[in-house]
């Protein structure tokens, strides 16, 4: 990993801990998520106006791995709504996180997308997944199969499979944005998450669609609170700067691991600001995060 590609996820990660920091107080829900992505497509619709990028010149490939993107997408938020509405979000935001970790890994050596990791690297894979499994634990004693076997775990693997999936695909299309675009200013990321999140909206409005109690929400909460939009363009900006970082990383699981430093910052925050307790767990949980993330860089 490039010093350029650390520092883009680090920025990455420290609007992506305040994105999670508004989902500890505003429980999230598939309407929630709709809102947001429909307020980054109009966030980043100047932009794209603006640039005018000419779009005959991506492959079909492209359009093949965006709507991909949008499916992989669609799934990680209706799988972590679900598991929002039906557990303890500060339990099943970590174990959400912490499965993609090794599944990106795992499968982009499987099918040899990009330079397997090392050694060194894969342990401190497994660091960062167990320090996200300790966050959220009472204590270490609770560090065992029967409390991550819930009723909700369907949920966190479709959230967490949604995560793998997504960070895949938008690896090789955004690749292909790079080399098929031109005279665009370096801004692909942009315009690829100007393509993605209309998109994403609107799956996700078919999912509410399909949902009564979804249905009733979206006429209770349509533009009622600031909170979906705020949460939409942080998510949008910081996945643009994860996006600029793929073409940095020898494999993207690389990126998918140090997204994870938003987990320490945003318990960091729960401490300082909300004055959450600081347990045991969450400072092993913490240092064997960061001592993966050490690892891995190496």
């Amino acid at each position: 990993m490039t010093l350029t590609a650390f520092w883009l996820i680090l920025l990455s990660a420290v609007l992506h801990a305040s994105w999670n920091f508004i989902s500890k107080t505003h429980r999230p829900s598939v309407v929630f998520y709709a809102q947001s992505s429909g307020t980054a497509a109009l966030f980043w619709l100047p932009m794209l106006l603006y640039v005018r990028p000419d779009f005959t010149q991506l492959p079909l490939n492209f359009w093949l791995f965006m709507l991909g993107s949008v499916f992989f997408n669609v799934t990680y938020y209706t799988g972590l709504a679900h598991a929002y509405a039906k557990s303890d979000i500060s339990m099943a935001y970590p174990m959400a996180r912490s499965l993609p970790v090794l599944l990106t890994a795992v499968i982009t050596v499987l099918f040899g997308f990009g330079t397997p990791p090392g050694a060194l690297a894969w342990c401190g894979l497994v660091l960062i997944s167990c320090g996200c499994l300790l966050l959220p634990l009472p204590g270490l004693k609770a560090f065992n199969w029967k409390t991550y076997r819930t009723p909700v775990l369907g949920f966190i693997i479709l959230a967490a499979l949604g995560t793998t999936g997504y960070t895949i695909v938008d690896s090789f299309g955004i690749k292909l944005a790079i080399e098929s675009l031109e005279n665009v200013n370096n801004l692909h990321g942009c315009i690829y998450m100007s393509l993605v999140e209309p998109l994403n909206c609107l799956g996700l409005l078919l999912v509410t669609a399909g949902s009564k109690n979804n249905r009733l929400e979206f006429k209770k909460s349509f533009a009622r609170s600031i909170w979906p939009s705020l949460s939409g363009v942080a998510c949008s900006l910081a996945y643009v700067l994860i996006l600029a970082a793929m073409p940095f990383v020898s494999n993207v699981s690389f990126v998918q691991a140090f997204r994870q430093m938003s987990l320490p910052l945003c318990i960091i925050a729960g401490i300082v600001i909300l004055h959450e307790r600081c347990t045991l767990t969450k400072v092993i949980g913490c240092l064997a995060i960061v001592s993966g993330l050490v690892l891995t860089s190496i």
